[in-house]
């Protein structure tokens, strides 16, 4: 069996580890309490981010943002964060699967701002600028009313927006990084930070804060607008810290604390904002603001082997995309969303529930004791097992879990699905079962190849005939990927569409290779894969005229452009 896809079926030492894991963290606490497990997750990543700082030194830690002050003397905190086009990975990411995400140009910069109260009590505002249509949003509350400032816990938080006005709710994304940010830091009893916590304590007593956004990144779209706020805002509050004298890069422990800005936006989004979403997003928008332009982010979402103490010290790395190709975003036009609502929620919950029933398979065919809740889907099963089998079962893996089911007879067999608080069964609802753990199982298994394929491909770059043949394949594993959001039910009749005029367009595929939607499905961005080329680019102008032509003709849809290695110059 391939190394890259090996599973805990075949492989002892994984079901150790975890074994191992479990232990250390608690036994049946960290099985039973969902808040806990993702604490211990938490508490370990923060520590190898601590030990990672250690090492590294201020010296080679690049400025949070390099501009100065108003000019009033007033400290300002300043973040940027870019977009990320979902190249392949995508709705994988809870799974535990690796995703390949590519910068966008547009980005996201957030100031921030703290002050003396003049009321005596504290007001919070956040202003956010569209840079795409100019339109302007307006939040203002009570410091106290959307902030425990004693904590920061999220509760507060989460109940002054679910009761806001709609016209209010898009501040969470604000508020909710800024308040995680520092919540997680007066948390930390580490005595070097306490100059920090002892800012946050005070100014937070009768605080005027200022929130304000402008960004070109597009809304709606599947390129990860809510992560690119939430990391610009946290990354101003930090900045804050270090411009006012609170903290200083020099700290090792609040370096780290920088580093856990993607967790800590991740909590912010399922906690405050109430969106089940992987933290594949808040990842990419971090990093992709040191990654040279045409790098992708690739990101092991399997949290509890990254962070398990013999687990591998680095989740994230940076793959170049090849010279002679580009990425493209192309805008269907239609929004989705990633709220609880939504299909994404729901597919979320099916892959949950369907993970519950393979594991306890794997338990009584192979006399296993594999906690669900423990492990990461990607992790328990390959796609050669999935699809051919194993040991324990010597036709596929897939014919034992229910192609559909339920939710009354899940909860009867089961309880639960091992995916609250972010998700929940619907006793009247019934859910794909067989089909949403098939696609993270082989996206996985895509998303693989198709980095050894740019991290292997030829140096030379001049080989036609090769690299028509590699980019066919990468955009092969692209459309795959397009066609299981389909069966999942996180297509649209709108992205498949234009993913029908990008192929009528270049039919032999010579100039553009592949195209698949983008991020949680069900309508937004579509991403195009093809040769860095005058002949590529007329190739997407075609397929953008024709799906005008089939939907709108007096609105073409716009490009949205990844970052590619000639944006350095």
């Amino acid at each position: 069996m391939d190394a890259r896809h090996r599973s805990i079926v075949a492989a002892p030492s994984t079901r150790a580890r975890h074994a191992r894991a479990r232990e250390s963290m608690g036994g049946e606490k960290y099985r039973d309490d969902v808040r806990g497990r993702r604490a211990a997750i938490a508490r370990a990543t923060f520590a190898r981010a601590v030990r990672r700082e250690a090492s590294r030194g201020a010296d080679g830690w690049d400025a949070l943002d390099d501009v100065v002050d108003d000019d009033d003397g007033r400290a300002v905190g300043r973040g940027r964060a870019r977009g990320r086009i979902d190249v392949i990975g995508g709705i994988a990411d809870y799974s535990g699967s690796v995703v390949a995400q590519l910068a966008t140009r547009a980005e996201t910069r957030a100031e921030v701002t703290f002050a003396e109260a003049t009321d005596g009590r504290g007001t919070t505002r956040a202003t956010s600028v569209d840079g795409e249509t100019g339109r302007v949003m307006r939040f203002e509350g009570g410091f106290m009313d959307v902030y425990d400032a004693k904590t920061f816990e999220t509760t507060r938080t989460r109940t002054f927006f679910d009761g806001a006005a709609a016209s209010a709710r898009w501040a969470a994304y604000a508020c909710g990084a800024l308040g995680e940010t520092f919540r997680a830091i007066l948390a930390d009893d580490d005595e070097t930070l306490a100059r920090t916590r002892a800012w946050i304590k005070e100014i937070a007593k009768t605080c005027d804060c200022e929130i304000r956004i402008e960004s070109d990144v597009p809304q709606g779209k599947g390129v990860a607008s809510s992560a690119a706020v939430e990391v610009a805002v946290a990354r101003a509050a930090c900045d804050y810290l270090v411009r006012s004298g609170a903290a200083s890069m020099s700290n090792a422990r609040f370096r780290a604390h920088v580093q856990m800005i993607p967790m800590y936006c991740h909590r912010a989004e399922n906690d405050v904002v109430g969106a089940p979403c992987g933290f594949m997003d808040q990842y990419a928008c971090f990093h992709s603001m040191v990654a040279s332009p045409g790098n992708f982010v690739v990101i092991d979402c399997d949290l509890q082997k990254t962070t398990a103490p013999d687990g591998p010290e680095t989740d994230y790395r940076f793959v170049q995309l090849p010279k002679s190709l580009r990425v493209w975003g192309i805008d269907s036009g239609v929004r989705h969303s990633n709220t609880g609502g939504s299909d994404y929620s729901h597919v979320r919950c099916a892959t949950f529930m369907g993970k519950k029933q393979l594991v306890n398979e794997i338990n009584a065919r192979l006399n296993e004791s594999i906690v669900s809740s423990a492990v990461s889907l990607c992790s328990v099963m390959s796609a050669h097992d999935w699809d051919r089998g194993s040991l324990g079962s010597p036709g596929s893996w897939s014919q034992h879990i229910d192609e559909s089911m339920t939710g009354e007879l899940f909860l009867a067999r089961y309880a639960g699905h091992d995916d609250e608080p972010h998700t929940s069964v619907r006793a009247d609802e019934t859910y794909a079962l067989r089909a949403c753990v098939s696609h993270p199982l082989r996206e996985h298994a895509r998303v693989s190849e198709f980095v050894e394929i740019l991290e292997s491909w030829p140096s030379a770059d001049d080989d036609e005939a090769e690299i028509l043949q590699l980019g066919r394949r990468l955009g092969d594993l692209m459309f795959a990927s397009h066609e299981g959001y389909d069966s999942v039910g996180l297509g649209s009749s709108a992205t498949s569409q234009l993913l029908y005029c990008i192929r009528d367009a270049d039919p032999n595929r010579e100039h553009v290779f592949g195209a698949k939607i983008t991020g949680g499905g069900a309508g937004g961005v579509v991403a195009v894969l093809g040769r860095d080329t005058p002949q590529a680019a007329a190739v997407i102008d075609r397929a953008r005229a024709a799906y005008a032509a089939s939907t709108d003709p007096s609105h073409q849809p716009a490009i949205l452009h990844a970052t590619h290695a000639s944006d350095r110059a």
